[in-house]
């Protein structure tokens, strides 16, 4: 029997549903939650983002990197980011007090995982490239060796 607080109700609901990942437990509506974090932009939002000064973190290696990389974007590797999280990015002399960081990569998939490994220290903040430099390419937007 349920008490007037719920809580027995909340309890069972806890427990019916502990084994799915947060963001795909339904809501007492009975909807599911997008994660709230790991905003996708697209190439467009994300050269608006960049236009207005947000840094753009390109997570892939070095030698990617060379041959074609957002203007004025700065190499910071995935696996430096996994090991070090935001010290890879202070190291790289990134702004981690910027209003907005975009995360790039050649597909949005390396991006992605970056905006979840830095989830806790960037919340909404961290932007993923969605398509990363496949897609900005494809809008016709500018790719420059090395960033530069």
């Amino acid at each position: 029997m349920v008490g007037s607080d719920g809580l027995n109700d909340r309890r069972s609901y806890n427990r019916a549903t502990s084994y799915l990942p947060e963001y795909w437990r339904p809501s007492m509506f009975g909807l599911f939650r997008s994660p709230s974090v790991n905003t996708d932009v697209s190439p467009t939002q994300a050269q608006s983002l960049i236009a207005q000064g947000a840094p753009a973190v390109d997570v892939r290696e070095p030698n990617e990197f060379a041959a074609g990389a957002i203007k004025g974007s700065i190499n910071v590797p995935l696996g430096a980011i996994q090991q070090r999280g935001t010290e890879a990015l202070k190291a790289a002399a990134i702004d981690l007090d910027a209003p907005h960081i975009v995360l790039v990569c050649r597909s949005g998939n390396r991006s992605g995982q970056a905006c979840s490994a830095l989830r806790s220290a960037l919340g909404e903040r961290g932007h993923n490239l969605a398509g990363g430099v496949i897609a900005w390419a494809n809008q016709g937007l500018p790719l420059t060796p090395g960033g530069g």
